[in-house]
């Protein structure tokens, strides 16, 4: 790698060259790797993916990163923690002098509100659901999975894998008690699949999310996954697109502070119930 890159390259062969390394050296995770490579092919190549190294000066960086800001920090945070990294590699092998990240804008992290929600404010979320599923949109109709996956991360404080990975042979009606076992995986080459956890654990449920369930185990068609919120393909759905949905609506409803993890803070504070089945 290290007589490939020249200050002559550009940002879009060196995204190339780069994540090849990463993939090969296998450091990394599959999934972080591919992330890498999602950030700097949406949000970076686009900007600068043209220029040679040599000619990506911070400001140019500056302009990008103020871009992106308008349309989300965490884009913006992201965009430069990874252009950052991947010039760090050409600083390393002598194409580049400096790195021109390092003295661009400073991106400051809002601090999380790390609150639950009030019952007003769950309200607010669930008519914002309710909107969202009523609006009329181009393209295949949108699934109306969002609001039960948001009422079980509700009822039992499971992050958005845990509720996707769910199978029906893991949830007991009868005893209103859920064993949340896996989380969902998406890698480049396998696809999406159900990973195991290390460590599995019981989660009682209330009642009003147990007849949420109950209602739909009636109308749900049998699959072979025994998934409980498979695609229309039968697969297993991903985390990132229930995430670009609640993102989409939170942000026509006004709701851009709510993320999934005020869900998880929210558990058992609006429906009080024991963490765990009595007797466990």
């Amino acid at each position: 790698m290290s007589t490939t890159i020249t200050p002559r390259t550009t940002v879009a062969d060196l995204v190339g060259y780069w994540v090849e390394q990463l993939r090969a050296e296998q450091r990394l995770s599959r999934t972080t790797i591919d992330e890498y490579e999602r950030v700097l092919r949406n949000l970076v190549i686009s900007k600068l993916g043209a220029l040679s190294i040599s000619d990506v000066a911070t400001g140019r960086i500056n302009e990008m990163l103020l871009e992106l800001g308008e349309q989300s920090l965490n884009r913006q945070r992201k965009a430069k923690v990874v252009l950052g990294t991947m010039l760090d590699t050409a600083v390393e092998v002598g194409a580049l002098t400096v790195n021109p990240v390092r003295g661009s804008l400073s991106i400051s992290r809002p601090a999380p509100a790390h609150r639950s929600l009030t019952e007003a404010e769950l309200e607010s979320v669930r008519t914002a659901v309710r909107a969202w599923l009523r609006k009329e949109r181009s393209g295949p109709k949108s699934s109306g999975d969002i609001a039960d996956i948001i009422e079980l991360m509700l009822a039992t404080g499971a992050r958005i894998g845990e509720v996707l990975a769910l199978r029906w042979r893991d949830i007991d009606l009868g005893a209103r008690v859920i064993d949340v076992n896996a989380t969902i995986k998406t890698e480049s080459g396998i696809g999406t699949y159900r990973k195991s956890l290390a460590r599995a654990r019981l989660v009682g449920l209330p009642e009003d999310a147990a007849l949420m369930l109950r209602a739909r185990r009636r109308t749900s068609r049998d699959n072979f996954l025994d998934a409980v919120f498979p695609t229309r393909n039968v697969t297993w759905q991903q985390v990132n697109n229930v995430e670009r949905r609640w993102r989409q609506i939170r942000r026509e409803a006004g709701l851009e502070w709510v993320t999934p993890d005020a869900f998880r803070r929210t558990s058992g504070e609006v429906n009080p119930r024991p963490r765990n089945p009595p007797g466990c």
